[in-house]
């Protein structure tokens, strides 16, 4: 297919990403291909890398496009067909190393020139040519960005690629300017495929050499002792490994969930939040089978997933429940019942932008306020759960401070029988690479510093 014909794809897609309100943009993008069935796999994944990457630098291409289109008295396109060409030929391949060529050149079987590319879709939909030395101009335009103060919101807002609420919350958070731009750069960089051994039959390198033979090179993770790191993304849910349960897909600060947790083997758990179940099998994992684990869920239908990856599994330590997060007096009989009680609580979602990156589109502060409500609802119910000297997780896949730090502190001030729990004890008894202090009971993750998708962890014990 013709780069002009697959780059009014990816301005399709966009257009359909932006008009939906909660769908996830994978999803719409899954649905999408569906429907046109013509389109190959070096084309779908040449739309799908292009949207997704517009999608993460959006509000600073655009913004770049439309000053120097400005600039020269040209008119301004629709936003998507702006943030594609500011996306393609500047802020990719200067900001986050992707070149839109790697993908273009494969899909059409021929040289590509995404400048040109550009050229033609803004002639053909404004009707008129972009200026001479456009594209220079660009590339000036993000190094003024790039190199000029970002002391106001709004312009940290474009070097980070992050919506100015945002900024502003991470900021009144006590992340400097400096750390909110590494941040925001790390946020627009695709993640990594992370996988975590799953099985006590293999070694992780046993599974590197296995996945190696199938011609998907990997390598060992420095922060978890079972990840494993693709070097590039690869069809796994077909693979033999994942078929059979030797694997699970989990990014790396997923994983350390479960770790700080550090389950004894005849412990009882409540996960209670547990969704689709990926952290429940680590737990289970963990546990060589041995202990008890009830997993529930806010929205019991999520549970639907876990009980179908089980099938690959056959844990028998494992079963779901749904608890009701109102308390109810049936509720009494699972008061200080567990040893462990993980919370890993619907969030903003924030922390996956490398992922979901919509998600910083999509969000308002408003929400937050919402999510927080929940947060704390469901802290203070199923705290209650963890028996006298058990341990209690809180943990979210947020950047935000507003769901962390103050959700958990407002909790240990109106709940004076938890107290802060070491993290360092849980995570030397499994080789965690992490440098942490002997007394640091709460832990940030985020890619700029760890590599990781953006999470935050505490851990509680009950006196």
């Amino acid at each position: 297919m013709n780069p002009h014909s697959l780059l009014n794809h990816c301005i399709q897609l966009l257009d359909v990403i932006e008009r939906a309100a909660s769908t996830p943009a994978d999803e719409l993008a899954s649905a999408y291909m569906r429907s046109r069935k013509y389109l190959g796999a070096k084309e779908r994944r040449a739309v799908s890398e292009i949207v997704f990457s517009t999608l993460r630098m959006k509000n600073t291409a655009e913004f770049i496009v439309n000053t120097m289109l400005r600039r020269n008295a040209r008119p301004e396109p629709q936003p998507t067909l702006a943030a594609l060409v500011g996306t393609m030929t500047a802020v990719a391949p200067l900001w986050a190393g992707f070149d839109p060529r790697s993908v273009l050149d494969d899909a059409a079987n021929m040289p590509t020139d995404p400048i040109a590319v550009a050229e033609h879709l803004y002639r053909e939909v404004t009707g008129d040519t972009l200026p001479p030395r456009w594209h220079s101009e660009l590339v000036s335009l993000l190094h003024e960005l790039d190199e000029g103060g970002s002391d106001e919101f709004g312009s940290l807002a474009l070097v980070a690629c992050l919506p100015e609420w945002i900024v502003a919350h991470l900021h009144d958070g006590g992340m400097t300017t400096d750390e909110i731009r590494q941040l925001g750069r790390a946020m627009i960089v695709a993640a990594p495929v992370v996988l975590r051994v799953a099985t006590p039959a293999l070694s992780r390198q046993q599974i590197i050499a296995l996945l190696e033979q199938s011609g998907i090179r990997s390598q060992p993770s420095t922060l978890v002792p079972d990840g494993i790191v693709l070097d590039h993304r690869a069809r796994l849910y077909q693979h033999e490994l994942y078929r059979s349960g030797a694997v699970e897909v989990q990014d790396a600060g997923s994983q350390l969930v479960s770790l700080a947790l550090a389950p004894e083997e005849h412990w009882r758990i409540l996960d209670a939040c547990a969704g689709a179940g990926g952290k429940t099998l680590h737990l289970a994992y963990l546990q060589r089978d041995r202990g008890e684990i009830v997993a529930s869920d806010v929205e019991p239908r999520r549970l639907g997933f876990l009980q179908r990856r089980l099938q690959r599994h056959r844990f028998r330590s494992i079963r779901t429940e749904p608890i009701p997060l109102l308390p109810l007096p049936r509720q009494k009989a699972y008061e200080k019942r567990f040893d462990a009680v993980l919370l890993d609580v619907p969030c903003s979602g924030t922390g996956t932008l490398r992922r979901s990156p919509e998600i910083r589109w999509r969000l308002r502060p408003r929400q937050i306020e919402h999510i927080v409500a929940t947060q704390e609802r469901i802290l203070d119910t199923y705290s209650r759960y963890v028996r006298p000297g058990g341990i209690l997780v809180y943990a979210t896949c947020s950047i935000l401070h507003g769901e962390n730090e103050r959700v958990v502190e407002r909790f240990l001030d109106r709940s004076t029988d938890f107290v802060p729990d070491p993290l360092a004890p849980a995570f030397e008894r499994y080789g965690v690479g992490l440098n942490i202090g002997e007394e640091q009971w709460s832990l940030r993750l985020a890619p700029h510093t760890h590599g990781t998708d953006g999470f935050f962890i505490a851990r509680l014990r009950r006196r």
